[in-house]
């Protein structure tokens, strides 16, 4: 069954390669900066799916407008076992009591799993795209998507990071429909269900609440992740610049 839309396509010109990064962010016409203005206008929710989330200063900004405004907003990236860039997550890690402080509801994929949650999740990456192999078989994210008021999709390259905003050269197609934004919805759903953790906050502390129903336990420290992950969380973490991750 074919389903007919309305769409636009939004594409970085490629130049913006090559373009000075304070220039890019200055002139604001990138792919990420309509997404950006996009869901500035969102009135009762939006679900993004990013796989790297680094919100940097002018997204922050935007969220907490938008939960002022009381539109729910939740985010499924991957968690830090699940990252197949982990110096990625250090970014992601710098935002994310902040975000929970503002009432984003976060979801972070889970790395150990049987199967895979429709193309939202694989359960055989090894390697990846942006930092190289972490080692093993294990699930991740790749998709990225906004679905916004449960009428219009984004689909494209783009992640919701400074790098995509200001370094990459990416492509994006909006698509006007109830019907397709419910499909959207309706794929990404058993991830956030079954396959990822919901981080919030306890007395100012992170916690990491394992699905209803799994066997899994819940955790304070980042789950399903080496020590040597951890260690180099903390040893970066402070000096790497967002844009880089």
């Amino acid at each position: 069954t074919w389903t007919w839309a309305p769409s636009v396509l939004l594409v970085d010109k490629p130049s913006k390669i090559a373009a000075d990064a304070d220039s890019t962010e200055e002139s604001q016409d990138t792919t990420v900066d309509g997404l950006l203005q996009l869901m500035s206008q969102a009135k009762g929710n939006l679900l993004i799916v990013s796989p790297y989330f680094v919100p940097g200063e002018r997204m922050m900004k935007g969220f907490a407008e938008l939960r002022q405004r009381g539109v729910r907003v939740r985010v499924l990236t991957n968690s830090l076992a699940s990252n197949d860039a982990p110096a990625a997550h250090v970014g992601y890690a710098r935002y994310r009591k902040a975000l929970l402080e503002l009432g984003i509801e976060i979801y972070e994929m889970r790395a150990e799993q049987e199967g895979s949650f429709s193309s939202f999740g694989s359960s055989a990456l090894a390697g990846g795209s942006r930092g190289g192999s972490t080692g093993g078989s294990r699930a991740s994210l790749h998709s990225k998507v906004v679905v916004m008021d449960d009428r219009l999709l984004v689909v494209g390259s783009m992640n919701l990071d400074l790098r995509s905003q200001l370094q990459n050269s990416e492509v994006a197609i909006v698509i006007r429909s109830r019907a397709i934004s419910a499909e959207a919805t309706r794929l990404i759903e058993p991830t956030l269900a079954s396959g990822a953790y919901r981080v919030e906050l306890e007395d100012g502390q992170l916690v990491w609440r394992a699905p209803q129903g799994s066997q899994l336990k819940g955790s304070r420290v980042e789950p399903d992740a080496s020590w040597g992950l951890k260690l180099m969380l903390k040893l970066i973490g402070p000096f790497a610049p967002d844009e880089m991750l």
